[in-house]
């Protein structure tokens, strides 16, 4: 996919403004806009997202007939965040090269919005596995072709004193509308297909309020760009090379992401399963279930929604990590000692409040540990696909120990174990407090 130049129409009515200090700070920065914007693609978005891979997906698969559904989804989802993962990388290298009068992330937002919309509608009419599986996959691109520019704006345009602010709406939206997504997606376990298209359209719909809504992003045709190597080819190969210089706090937030994201997919990834086979819920129950954990994740949405202030009153960001991810071991007990919906529900709550926490504050912190502004994209892309392979190996994870068992018992004690090396990781952090 090349660095095009996304039409005029694309072009928000609102006027250039040039993009803030990512030090000092910016006094004509408009925090209530930037805010806005955030909050509106990440709820919407979420939305669709959740309504596909915590619902829809799922109960395509076992509509289509799977023999092993559990198997089957998560190879799907571990391939897939492999496409996902190399996407993130080149996706975040060539938007870091663009060069167009909307900018560098603008013409790959709108782009990965129309990818994004094709791909869904795709998948909720394809009536075979394979079909299912291959779309699936492609829908990784125009994901992140949204996903990995609208974290590198964090860096680029919003001052480091804004950061926890914006990360906790991120926090807030994502997990808004993943509990949206799910309780939504639950009503349409007997609609699959009309599901999938809603699904498309939250996709497409959030990423162009965030460019109607944030000021727009100046042109840079006249900037100078480093292209290592001298090529973009070779700038896209050199963007496979993990940072190594002064990188170290940068690798520990990425171990630490990447460890409770896996434990909290172990669980997430896998509600209406649970429901259904570790439970013996039929399906019209399941969806119920998953349903209600829907709320419990919009109540943990607002709770989270105060950690990025919060963060930056107190000019602290690993004590609220570490909280999050006490709050998912504890939410990781509840199965294992209650059998039953309660259990379910009190687990589905703590995990959460835990993802909700970790969410509006982890952003702030990756942002913090970049070791170069320069190739902020390019690192960024590391960093969010950290993301993608903790979700993905945490439902590939899941999948292996279901199939080997026959059982989901030992999905707990396995994501307590990580979510204490998430712990680890973030205290060995040292140039953020």
């Amino acid at each position: 996919m090349s660095a095009s130049t996304p039409t005029a129409a694309i072009t928000p009515p609102t006027s250039a403004s040039t993009p803030a200090s990512a030090e000092d700070g910016d006094p004509a920065f408009n925090i209530v806009r930037w805010l806005a914007g955030y909050l509106a693609f990440w709820i919407i978005m979420s939305i669709g997202f959740a309504m596909v891979s915590q619902v829809l997906l799922p109960q395509r698969i076992k509509d289509m007939g799977a023999a092993n559904p559990t198997a089957v989804l998560g190879t799907m989802t571990a391939v897939g965040s492999i496409v996902a993962l190399v996407a993130n990388i080149i996706i975040g290298a060539l938007s870091d090269l663009t060069k167009s009068r909307f900018g560098k992330r603008t013409p790959w937002l709108f782009w990965g919005a129309w990818f994004s919309l094709g791909f869904y509608l795709l998948m909720g009419n394809i009536g075979v596995i394979i079909g299912l599986t291959v779309t699936l996959w492609l829908s990784k691109i125009g994901f992140n072709m949204m996903n990995s520019p609208i974290y590198s704006t964090v860096s680029d345009r919003v001052p480091k004193r804004y950061r926890g602010t914006i990360s906790s709406a991120i926090g807030f939206g994502n997990t808004l509308g993943l509990a949206i997504g799910a309780f939504v997606g639950a009503y349409f376990v007997e609609s699959v297909r009309l599901g999938f298209t809603i699904a498309a359209i939250c996709m497409f719909v959030s990423a162009m309020l965030f460019l109607v809504i944030i000021p727009r992003e100046p042109g840079n045709k006249d900037e100078a760009t480093e292209i290592k190597e001298g090529s973009v080819f070779k700038h896209v190969v050199y963007s496979f090379t993990p940072p190594i210089k002064g990188a170290s706090d940068f690798w520990k937030a990425f171990c630490c992401r990447t460890f409770l994201l896996l434990g909290i997919q172990m669980l997430s990834g896998y509600w209406l399963y649970i429901g259904q086979d570790y439970l013996g819920l039929d399906k019209s129950d399941a969806a119920h279930v998953v349903s209600m954990i829907a709320v419990f994740q919009m109540i943990a949405s607002i709770v989270a929604m105060i950690v990025g202030p919060l963060s930056d009153r107190i000019h602290r960001r690993k004590p609220m990590v570490v909280l999050a991810a006490c709050l998912a071991i504890i939410g990781f007990i509840f199965p294992i000692a209650m059998h039953s919906i309660t259990g379910m529900y009190l687990a589905a709550c703590f995990v959460a409040l835990g993802n909700g926490i970790f969410m509006s504050i982890d952003q702030a912190l990756n942002v913090d540990v970049l070791p170069s502004k320069e190739n902020a994209g390019k690192d960024l892309g590391f960093i969010n696909a950290a993301t993608t392979a903790g979700q993905s190996a945490g439902m590939a994870l899941t999948s292996a120990i279901v199939t080997a068992t026959g059982t989901y018992t030992y999905i707990f004690p396995i994501a307590i174990v990580m979510s204490v090396l998430s712990i680890i990781s973030v205290l060995l952090i040292k140039s953020v407090k």
